[in-house]
């Protein structure tokens, strides 16, 4: 039962997580056709803004709720690369750090003011393909 818990929450987590990049990356881009500037720019940073607000837990909580699941498939008893469910899951789990990382490294230049490397720009687009990816791995888990 913990574990479809830890499930259904880690997986509400990450429609609101990719939810909002997938809207970054593609629906506001195509707002500037149709808003003037002015207005497209207020979207764009209240928006931003929200997401600045709960994007740190929400990641935070995916992040817990996967290192909970993670252990049902990789333990000492298990081993680590045994299985393919095993090894997509730890290319899972290596794209997900990648992942999370970016995202301390982008807070961490926020909370100091700093400006990020010019890389992170297209951070978002990064992170869509990634997220694309690891869903498509969580399917292939079960399946391979």
């Amino acid at each position: 039962m913990a574990y479809t818990i830890a499930l259904t929450i880690h997986l509400f987590c990450a429609v609101i997580f990719i939810g909002f990049v997938f809207a970054d990356v593609i629906v506001l881009p195509a707002m500037k056709k149709v808003l003037k500037e002015e207005e497209q720019q207020k979207v764009t940073t209240a928006l931003s803004n929200r997401a600045r607000t709960i994007f740190p837990a929400t990641v935070l909580i995916i992040v817990l709720s996967g290192g909970f699941m993670l252990s049902k498939y990789i333990n000492s008893d298990l081993g680590v690369f045994n299985s393919t469910l095993q090894q997509l899951l730890m290319l899972k789990v290596v794209i997900a750090l990648i992942i999370a990382s970016g995202i301390v490294y982008s807070l961490s230049r926020k909370l100091f003011k700093k400006q990020p490397h010019p890389i992170m720009r297209h951070f978002h687009k990064f992170v869509l393909v990634c997220g694309i990816v690891i869903i498509v791995l969580a399917k292939f888990m079960f399946v391979v």
